[in-house]
C-alpha cells in the first residue's frame, strides 16, 4: 500500500519547510549555539508544518552528527526517531490523554534519565484538548523539567490554553502557506512523482488548500487518481466537487440582478453535475469577497488574475452597494448549517433566495429605499412650502405645536402644563413646512402630486373612508408612528384639510414631534393628492384633578406627578406606603 502524499513528502529538515522561514532560522540558531528551550508551543492551522517541526526539533538535539543545526537523518539517532522506534521521543495524542492521571504518569516519568538518547523530548499534539486540572498538574513539571527533557505543545488553538502555560514557553505561530509557495511545493511533488499536471490544475488545489499544505497535497492526491494525464482543470474541480466557472459566474450574476429564478436554475445545473454544496458555497464566497475588492478599489487584496479578475470586476460593476458584503455573510452562514443534519442543497438555495429577493426590492427581506438627497435640505433656510401642517387643538385647550422658529419655545410651555396654551403668536397660524422626501417634490419647491386612485377627499366621511390609505402611506416611512395613528381619528376634514383626534396625551405627542410631523403631512398629502393642512386636537377625556396644584392628600407626590404628566391616560393613584400616621 502506497503513503498518502502528505506523509511521502513530509519536510525532514528546518530548511525543508514551506512558507515558515522565520522559525526554521530561530530553531536552527538554537540548536546550533546550543540553547535551546525547556518548552515550546508551537501554534498554527491545520497542515502547516507544527508536528513536522517538532520532529525534526527532537532529531536535531538528539543527531549524532548535526550539521550546522540541521538532523543528518542518517545516523542511528535519527533513524530510530524517523521510524518510530526511539523510546526517549514520545508523541502524546491530547485529546485521547487529556485528563489528570496522564499527566501525573507524564509527570513521574519525566524523571528518569533517557533511555539511548542524548535528551527526552515530548511532543504533546492537540494541547488545548487537555483539561484544567491536567493543566494544573503539569504545570510545575512543565516549569521546571529536567535538564534532559524538552517539551513541544502543538494546537490549532492557540487561545485556549492556559495564560499560565503560555507564559512558561517560547511560542512559536506557524502561518498560511502563500499560494505562490504552494503551488510550487506542488509542481515539485508533481516533477518526482514523474505526473505532468497544467499550472492551471496546480494553482486550483493550491486555492483549495487554502494555506495547509496537508489539504493541498490531499487534494492533489485526489485528482492524480482520476489517472488523467496531464492533470487538466476539469479532472481537479471533479475532484474538488466544483462547479463550471461558467456556471458560477450566471449564479452570482443572476444574484446581482435580483433574478431568484436564474439564480436557483444556475445552481441546479451545478448539482446536477456533482456539485458539492460546501465547496459551491466557499468558492461563490471566495468570488463575492473578489467582487468587493474590486468594488472598493483594492483588487490586488483579492489575489485574483485571469478570468477570476474578469469575472469579479464584472460583478463589482452589476451589484449593488454592498451586495457582496451581505453574499459572504450569508455563504458563511450556509455553510456552518452545513454542520448539522439538514438539507445541504436546500441551505444553498435559501443563502441565494435571499440575496437575489433583497436585491430585488421584494419579499420580506427588501426594504424602503431612502429618498433622494435634496440641496434645499441642506439650505440654512427652510425649503418653499408644499404642505401645511397646523397641529393645534385642544389638550384640553388650544395648543398649536409643531416644527417652526419658536418650536422650542412653544414646547417649553407645554412641558408640565398641559392645560396650557403657549403665548398668543409664538407660531403664526398656518405655519408651513415642506416634508424630505414628498412625492412629486422638487428643489423649486413646487409640489406636484397626481390625485390618489379613489379621489381626493372632500369631508370629513371621505377622510374616514381614506385613513387607512393614510396609516399605510405612513407605515413605508416611519412603522412606529403609523402604529400610533392607528390609534387616532379623523374628527373634522375638508378639501385639502385634516383634523386628527388623539385619544391620549401620548399620541398627541407623537404626532406633535418635530421631526415626525412632516412625515404625517407627506402622507396626508399623498392621499389627498395635493397640498393639505393637518392638524392635530386631543380627543380624549382629562381626569378631574389631573392638573397641577390638585392632587388627591392621600397620594404620594410621585404618583401626583405621573398622573399629572400623563392626562387623559388610565393610570390610577397606587399607595405604595401610607403617609398618615397610624
Amino acid at each position: 500500500m502506497s503513503l498518502a502524499l502528505y506523509r511521502k513528502y513530509r519536510s525532514a529538515t528546518f530548511a525543508e519547510l514551506i512558507g515558515q522561514d522565520h522559525i526554521a532560522q530561530t530553531l536552527r540558531n538554537q540548536v546550533r549555539a546550543g540553547t535551546v528551550a525547556h518548552a515550546y508551543l508551537f501554534a498554527g492551522i491545520r497542515g502547516t508544518g507544527k508536528t513536522s517541526t517538532a520532529r525534526i526539533l527532537a532529531r536535531a538535539i538528539t543527531c549524532l552528527q548535526p550539521r550546522d543545526g540541521e538532523p543528518c537523518n542518517s545516523c542511528t539517532a535519527c533513524e530510530e526517531v524517523l521510524g518510530g522506534r526511539a523510546l526517549d521521543v514520545l508523541e502524546i495524542d491530547a485529546a485521547s490523554n487529556r485528563g489528570i492521571d496522564e499527566m501525573r504518569d507524564l509527570r513521574e516519568r519525566v524523571k528518569f534519565l533517557p533511555a539511548a538518547l542524548r535528551r527526552k523530548v515530548y511532543i504533546v499534539d492537540e494541547a488545548h484538548m487537555l483539561t484544567p486540572e491536567a493543566w494544573n498538574a503539569f504545570l510545575k513539571t512543565l516549569e521546571e523539567p529536567p535538564d534532559h527533557v524538552v517539551f513541544v505543545l502543538a494546537t490549532t488553538e492557540p487561545h485556549k490554553i492556559p495564560e499560565t502555560v503560555r507564559s512558561r514557553v517560547q511560542r512559536f505561530d506557524f502561518r498560511r502557506v502563500g499560494l505562490t509557495e504552494l503551488q510550487r511545493h506542488l509542481e515539485r511533488v508533481c516533477e518526482q512523482e514523474g505526473v505532468e499536471a497544467v499550472p492551471e490544475a496546480l494553482a486550483l488545489v493550491a486555492a483549495a488548500g487554502q494555506g495547509s499544505v496537508r489539504d493541498a497535497l490531499s487534494v492533489l492526491d485526489q485528482a492524480l487518481a482520476t489517472a488523467e494525464r496531464p492533470l487538466s482543470i476539469a479532472a481537479v474541480r471533479r475532484a474538488l466537487g466544483l462547479a463550471d466557472p461558467g456556471v458560477l459566474r450566471a449564479v452570482l450574476l443572476a444574484v446581482a440582478g435580483g433574478d431568484a429564478g436564474g439564480a436557483l436554475r444556475a445552481i441546479a445545473e451545478a448539482f446536477a453535475h456533482g456539485g458539492d454544496a460546501r465547496q459551491l458555497l466557499r468558492e461563490m464566497a471566495r468570488l463575492a469577497r473578489g467582487a468587493e475588492m474590486v468594488a472598493i478599489g483594492y483588487p490586488e487584496g483579492a489575489e485574483l488574475a485571469g478570468d477570476d479578475l474578469q469575472l469579479c470586476t464584472e460583478l463589482a460593476a452589476a451589484g449593488r452597494a454592498g451586495i457582496w458584503v451581505e453574499a459572504i455573510d450569508r455563504f458563511a452562514e450556509a455553510e456552518v448549517n452545513l454542520r448539522q443534519p439538514v438539507d445541504a442543497r436546500l441551505q444553498v438555495e435559501l443563502a441565494l433566495l435571499r440575496l437575489s429577493r433583497r436585491g430585488s426590492g421584494v419579499g420580506p427581506a427588501a426594504v424602503a429605499p431612502a429618498p433622494p438627497a435634496r440641496a434645499s435640505a441642506l439650505a440654512p433656510a427652510p425649503a418653499p412650502p408644499s404642505a401645511t401642517v397646523v397641529a393645534g387643538g385642544e389638550w384640553p385647550e388650544a395648543a398649536p405645536i409643531l416644527a417652526g422658529p419658536n418650536v422650542e419655545a412653544a414646547v417649553a410651555a407645554e412641558a408640565g402644563r398641559p392645560e396650557a396654551s403657549p403665548p398668543a403668536g409664538a407660531i403664526p397660524p398656518g405655519l408651513q413646512a415642506a416634508p424630505p422626501g414628498l412625492p412629486g417634490g422638487a428643489a423649486d419647491g413646487a409640489a406636484e402630486t397626481s390625485p390618489p386612485p379613489g379621489g381626493a377627499p372632500t369631508d370629513l366621511e371621505g377622510w374616514v373612508a381614506a385613513f387607512p390609505r393614510v396609516i399605510e402611506t405612513l407605515s413605508r416611512r416611519d412603522p412606529m408612528l403609523a402604529g400610533v395613528l392607528r390609534s387616532c381619528r379623523p374628527v373634522e376634514g375638508g378639501p385639502g384639510r385634516l383634523v386628527i383626534g388623539a385619544p391620549y396625551g401620548f399620541h398627541l405627542e407623537r404626532l406633535r414631534d418635530t421631526q415626525k410631523a412632516p412625515l404625517l403631512a407627506e402622507a396626508v398629502t399623498a392621499v389627498a393628492g395635493g397640498a393639505a393642512t393637518v392638524e392635530c386636537v386631543f380627543s380624549g377625556e382629562v381626569e378631574a384633578g389631573a392638573g397641577r396644584g390638585s392632587r388627591d392628600p392621600d397620594q404620594p407626590d410621585a404618583t401626583s406627578a405621573v398622573l399629572a404628566a400623563f392626562p387623559g391616560s388610565r393610570l390610577v393613584g397606587s399607595r405604595l406606603r401610607d403617609p398618615r400616621p397610624e
